[in-house]
């Protein structure tokens, strides 16, 4: 006997969650950096904004005629260079080092990101 397969109702409400998560690990990684010996914080963390973009997506699909839901409406992260690191992290030092000795040059200038959503950015005196 196969799986139930979850209602629309609990996909919708499990990627909603997704988004949040990845959104404060992509902040996690902006301020305090990752563990990953071989990759800069800026690699994962395009990676997660692509997880995000996926997500709203597949929300987008579950929706159709639907709501959707607040989650869909959170800000993408932007794209971050590729070769940033935190240097708030605590493996920086050693990360720093590993991937230097790749011949790459790290970042350690900050993204700046505020987590805002959509509707947000819409209100708050713009067009009062």
């Amino acid at each position: 006997m196969g799986k139930m397969k979850p209602s629309k109702e609990n996909q919708i409400e499990f990627v909603a969650s997704e988004i949040v998560k990845e959104l404060e690990r992509w902040e996690y990684l902006r301020k305090y950096g990752g563990c990953d010996p071989f990759w800069p914080d800026g690699v994962n963390m395009n990676l997660i904004r692509n997880h995000i973009i996926s997500y709203k997506r597949q929300l987008e699909e579950l929706c159709e005629t639907d709501v959707l839901p607040d989650e869909y409406y959170l800000s993408i992260p932007p794209e971050v260079d590729d070769q940033y690191l935190a240097k708030n992290g605590q493996y920086f030092a050693v990360r720093k080092k590993r991937v230097e000795e790749y011949g790459d040059k790290i970042t350690t200038t900050m993204p700046k990101f505020t987590k805002r959503s959509q509707q947000e950015l819409f209100s708050g005196g713009l067009c009062e």
